[in-house]
């Protein structure tokens, strides 16, 4: 039990129940890669995207283009829950709060996709012309984006298969450019809110309930150290 043990708030390693983001230290890794990636974003919006998706459209194997399939959030919605209906009616408190969190990590990765998307397309309608064709494919990839949350929180639970989730999440982000639905841009864009939004819906569950955590057994609640 970690409920009476003080941690440092800057210090990595965080205990079982208690989210990453609680972590002053995760938090500044978390927002630094944020951060990097919008640089790494503007160049591949307007130079590399096209013929990115080109070569790899050209080189993938056509057998494993399928592999997008694994991101539908459609399937990963209904399968939560599903398995949250069944958990309660069947009294498991634990897995009927994993579930739970399950699906409002993807939820919150859907939607927030969904916005994105819909604010780009608004700005393309509202101001049209060839430099707004240029950047109007902002659209964060939501189905990299229901995998990478998937994979997540799967990760956060089950850290053992760590290199499974990662590997999922990079198979289905390449098999999505490879298709040509999506851009390079959209994947990275994509798949990085999903990892955003698995990590803070738990955080924010955390801060209204501080001495328990969704899935986690048994609960702690992390005492931050003078």
């Amino acid at each position: 039990m970690y409920g009476a043990e003080a941690i440092h708030p800057f210090d990595m390693r965080v205990p079982a129940g208690v989210p990453l983001l609680a972590s002053w230290w995760w938090r500044a890794l978390i927002g630094g890669i944020t951060l990097g990636l919008v640089p790494l974003l503007c160049v591949l919006w307007g130079f590399i995207d096209a013929p990115m998706g080109a070569w790899m459209e050209a080189r993938w194997p056509t057998m494993l283009l399928g592999a997008s399939a694994l991101g539908s959030p459609s399937a990963w919605l209904m399968a939560s829950a599903a398995a949250y209906l069944a958990a309660a009616a069947l009294r498991q408190r634990d897995r009927a709060r994993w579930a739970f969190l399950f699906l409002c990590c993807i939820g919150a990765a859907v939607v927030l996709c969904l916005l994105i998307d819909g604010c780009a397309e608004l700005g393309h309608r509202v101001l049209p012309g060839v430099r707004s064709d240029t950047w109007s494919h902002l659209a964060p990839s939501v189905r990299c984006a229901t995998i990478a949350a998937a994979a997540t929180t799967c990760w956060l639970r089950w850290r053992s298969a760590r290199r499974v989730w990662i590997a999922i999440v990079l198979l289905v982000c390449a098999a999505e450019v490879a298709r040509g639905v999506v851009f390079a841009s959209d994947a990275i864009s994509g798949a990085w809110l999903g990892v955003l939004m698995a990590l803070l819906v738990p955080w924010a569950w955390w801060r209204v309930h501080p001495d328990t955590l969704p899935g986690v057994t048994p609960a702690a609640a992390w005492v931050p150290s003078p």
